[in-house]
C-alpha cells in the first residue's frame, strides 16, 4: 500500500516528508481560466478556482528547504518515525481513498 507523501509527512512530524510535493507533477493545469466563459459571469466557485490556479502558479512543487533539511536529518541518524505513526499514516491514507 502506497502512503501519500501528504500523509507520509505527517508521520515525520512538523518537518514534512523527504521531496513533499505541494501538486502532483500531472495535475491538470488552467481548468477554469483558460475555458471561455462565452460571455456569462463565473461563479463563486469559478472565480475562487482562478484565484486558486494564480495563487499556485509561483507554488514550487518542490519545497527545497524541507527536502534538505530531512536530507540532513537523515545524515545525522536523527530521524526517527515509529512504526505506530506509519501504521496510523496508512490507515489514514485508506480511509481518504475510499472516500474518492
Amino acid at each position: 500500500m502506497k502512503i501519500s507523501q501528504v500523509e507520509s509527512g505527517k508521520a515525520a512530524g512538523s518537518a514534512g516528508a523527504a521531496q513533499t510535493k505541494i501538486l502532483p507533477e500531472d495535475r491538470p493545469r488552467g481548468l477554469i481560466s483558460s475555458k471561455p466563459t462565452n460571455g456569462r459571469q463565473l461563479s463563486p466557485l469559478e472565480q475562487g478556482m482562478v484565484v486558486a490556479e494564480a495563487a499556485l502558479a509561483g507554488v514550487p512543487d518542490i519545497r527545497e528547504e524541507v527536502v534538505n533539511d530531512l536530507k540532513e536529518r537523515i545524515r545525522k541518524g536523527e530521524y526517527n518515525v515509529s512504526g505506530k505513526d506509519i501504521a496510523d499514516m496508512m490507515i489514514r491514507r485508506l480511509e481518504a481513498d475510499r472516500i474518492r
